[in-house]
């Protein structure tokens, strides 16, 4: 019986991929890298120090990290973060799955001060349990840190009670490092086939499908790829 489910914000929640896509663009120009926007989309949703570590030689990466993580950042607070919208049905996803008595755990790679915004925009604040970030452990996704962190949250409830929701393979693959099953969604732009190839044992489309199939999504031990 699941009794908590962990939801990914950015591209589950929030339409924000494209943007975060063009704050790196900007952010790796800056310091003189020009990778194609689409080549940098499909490393959204993992940690800074991943992305960065995958796309630049060991020596550049180790000097720049900090400063384009932070240039990156900024830009995205500064010039992106107000015109991100949720995607429909979220708050009411929310609702049904609290009236089900069911508890909610945000886990996220973005940083504290984004996960405050989005939770404000969406209007989910008091409909949540809990959020973990990138701010409260040692690493980011694809490692399994925000998930463990999320069930530590989640007090005496075991990963065979919860489910997670996110919409990238790092999403998939970091859960399962943490013995969490992941059922994906396709708003964030990822292709079915590469979530499912990272673990993720059934597909939607956004949340307003998960909860025109409420509470159908929740029965994944019956779950059809």
């Amino acid at each position: 019986m699941i009794k908590a489910i962990i939801f990914d914000l950015d591209g589950t929640l929030v339409d924000s991929v494209e943007y975060h896509t063009q704050a790196w663009v900007k952010a790796f120009q800056e310091y003189g890298y020009d990778f194609p926007f689409e080549q940098l989309r499909q490393q959204i949703g993992k940690g800074s120090k991943y992305i960065i570590g995958e796309l630049l030689p060991a020596d550049e990466a180790e000097r720049l990290e900090s400063d384009i993580a932070q240039y990156r950042k900024q830009y995205y607070q500064d010039n992106l973060l107000s015109k991100v919208q949720p995607f429909p049905q979220v708050k009411k996803l929310f609702a049904t799955i609290k009236a089900d008595k069911m508890k909610i755990i945000l886990a996220s790679s973005a940083r504290n001060e984004t996960i405050d915004h989005y939770k404000k925009l969406l209007e989910i604040e008091d409909l949540i349990d809990g959020a973990t970030s990138t701010d409260d452990v040692a690493k980011s996704k694809p490692e399994p840190d925000i998930f463990v962190s999320a069930l530590e949250k989640l007090g005496d409830i075991s990963p065979e009670e919860v489910i997670v929701v996110g919409d990238s393979p790092y999403d998939a693959i970091a859960a399962g490092k943490a013995s969490l099953r992941t059922i994906g969604v396709l708003c964030g732009g990822f292709e079915r086939e590469t979530l499912i190839q990272a673990g993720c044992i059934s597909i939607y489309q956004d949340p307003a499908d998960l909860l025109n199939n409420y509470p159908q999504f929740l029965k994944i031990d019956e779950a059809v790829k």
